[in-house]
């Protein structure tokens, strides 16, 4: 008894004594990190190189891609009066520059999914800037066509369109929604001030000095921020995994298959029916926005108000679409981000409405306000992809997308143009703008998330 006694309190204790030391030998080896503060989080974050990416294509945003994006709605009646030509033929200009995105779109997203950006940043930076100067010297249309879509177009929607999209979803995963609000915010900022700046400078030094110095201006600025764009984080020795935007997931490769931000090749996104609706979506939502844009001050000219105080209200257009791009790209409601960009397309179909039936001079305000908003959610629609689709293909399915949508982009200002010069009035063409405005929020309301395939990624080179 005694020995069987001893015995079990012999067994007894070594039991404890095992249990405390494989306890002890845990802790010490593995001990339980310490809480970071919120401005040690901060500091880490701010830190991961993406945003010096983010700031680059931000820079070049406002004060080179809004001349062409925004901008030059204001040179619209004076290149219609110093050429001589009908609205027609002016919208032409503009129509063939955004349809020369729909031949290029494919190519330029291959040549920005293939290669680095900074060599396409510097070569589309120095196209538009010497297009700008030479339009400046020309007196004759097709030549002006010419040059205009030749090397001003294709110069902007190679360096400052779908390379800073494409640069930024390989940049970021977990943020990729702030990082892209940013630089699209970006053009808006640079339109709120651009569009009276430019056009207070036509009213004093005219249209052509204009385009001279913003053509320099852009050449100067392009080059030297070109240096601080990267092409990927991998591209600098960065794993995206261990960096601050790797997303909270296991480490095992078998579960990050799994739960991984899954890219979608070109031909898996394009058998996908959500790709369809998106695509159907976005070609409605931008083939309206393009003729608005181009026509705009024409319009407000049409309903009543001088050109200078057209281009003061697209101008106030832009500064409340900024806020409004923030808060719908920043601001996490809970509410799935496709709800959110129909709803914004919803505000700028009543905007429009209110426009082409209420006879009153404030209708003009609820219009410019509808559209801010439109314009505030539609920061999103490139969001949604990046996140439906992921990061390795990103740029060639916008591209392929850009290809359709530019069809729209070519036929709207060549339609609203058309058929002003036949009935005098902007209101048939308004009404169909308002069917595909108010079709497109139906689109994007039903582009669900699609089943991602199953593979592991691929280092991004």
């Amino acid at each position: 008894m005694i020995i069987q006694y001893q015995l079990l309190r012999y067994n007894y204790w070594v039991t404890i004594r095992f249990h405390v030391t494989l306890f002890c030998v845990t802790t010490s080896e593995a001990p339980s990190p310490r809480p970071q503060s919120t401005l040690a989080k901060l500091k880490q974050t701010l830190a991961y190189p993406g945003w010096q990416v983010v700031g680059a294509c931000s820079f070049l945003a406002v004060f080179c891609g809004s001349i062409f994006v925004y901008g030059f709605p204001v040179f619209f009646l004076h290149i219609q009066r110093d050429l001589e030509l009908s609205s027609a033929s002016t919208s032409l200009i503009f129509a063939l520059s955004r349809g020369e995105a729909g031949i290029a779109g494919p190519i330029t997203g291959w040549i920005v999914d293939k290669f680095d950006s900074r060599p396409i940043i510097i070569f589309g930076g120095l196209m538009v800037g010497g297009g700008l100067a030479i339009l400046s010297i020309v007196h004759t249309y097709w030549i002006f066509l010419v040059v205009f879509i030749g090397m001003v177009a294709v110069g902007n929607n190679t360096s400052f369109g779908q390379t800073f999209l494409a640069v930024i979803n390989r940049w970021f995963v977990k943020r990729k929604a702030v990082a892209m609000t940013l630089v699209i915010t970006s053009y808006t900022i640079g339109g709120a001030f651009m569009v009276p700046l430019l056009s207070r400078g036509v009213e004093a030094l005219g249209w052509r000095t204009v385009l001279l110095y913003a053509g320099i201006f852009v050449v100067v600025l392009s080059i030297p921020t070109s240096f601080f764009i990267k092409r990927s984080p991998e591209s600098v020795g960065i794993d995206i995994d261990q960096s601050p935007e790797a997303l909270d997931q296991p480490t095992t490769v078998a579960a990050r298959a799994r739960i991984s931000e899954s890219d979608f090749g070109v031909k898996e996104a394009m058998k996908t029916t959500t790709f369809w609706l998106m695509l159907t979506g976005s070609s409605l939502r931008i083939s309206v926005t393009s003729g608005l844009l181009v026509h705009a001050i024409p319009i407000m000219a049409w309903k009543g108000l001088s050109e200078q105080s057209g281009a003061d209200l697209v101008a106030l257009l832009f500064f409340i679409a900024i806020p409004a791009r923030l808060f719908f790209g920043l601001y996490n409601s809970g509410i799935q981000t496709r709800y959110i960009l129909s709803m914004g397309m919803a505000f700028g179909t009543l905007g429009l409405f209110t426009m082409i039936f209420v006879d009153a001079s404030w209708s003009v305000y609820v219009f410019v306000a509808g559209i801010a908003l439109l314009e505030g959610a539609t920061t999103l629609n490139w969001v949604l992809m990046g996140q439906y689709y992921g990061r390795r293909n990103f740029a060639t399915i916008i591209g392929i997308i850009t290809a359709v949508y530019s069809v729209g982009m070519l036929a709207s200002p060549l339609f609203l143009g058309w058929m002003f010069d036949r009935t005098d009035s902007y209101h048939i063409g308004l009404i169909v703008f308002l069917i595909m405005y108010g079709s497109s929020s139906v689109f994007f309301f039903f582009s669900s998330r699609p089943t991602p395939p199953m593979r592991t990624q691929r280092q991004l080179g």
